[in-house]
């Protein structure tokens, strides 16, 4: 009935990550749908350039924010992992 399959390396932090940016992803988008009808704000500022309020903007400007960072992570993380001497080669 169970295998004895583990859960390991790097397909779990990949399905982690992506379930991540989704959260947040959502998270972006229920913000987008409710505040505006809350504060009346229309759009924000990123940098210099306005972005209208809304679910799909929110939702995708949570979801690059979020993926860039873990992308970065992970290069930092991969960058730094080739001086263990005592890493295990995959």
């Amino acid at each position: 009935m169970f295998d004895d399959r583990t859960m390991a390396g790097r397909g779990v932090v990949v399905g982690l990550g992506l379930a991540l940016v989704a959260a947040t992803a959502a998270f972006g988008a229920v913000l987008g749908a409710t505040l505006p009808g809350r504060t009346g704000l229309e759009e924000i500022t990123v940098l210099t350039l306005a972005v209208p309020v809304s679910p799909v903007t929110l939702a995708i400007y949570g979801a690059v924010a979020v993926g860039g960072l873990l992308i970065a992570i992970g290069a930092v993380v991969r960058v730094l992992s080739r001086f263990d001497e005592d890493a295990v080669e995959s």
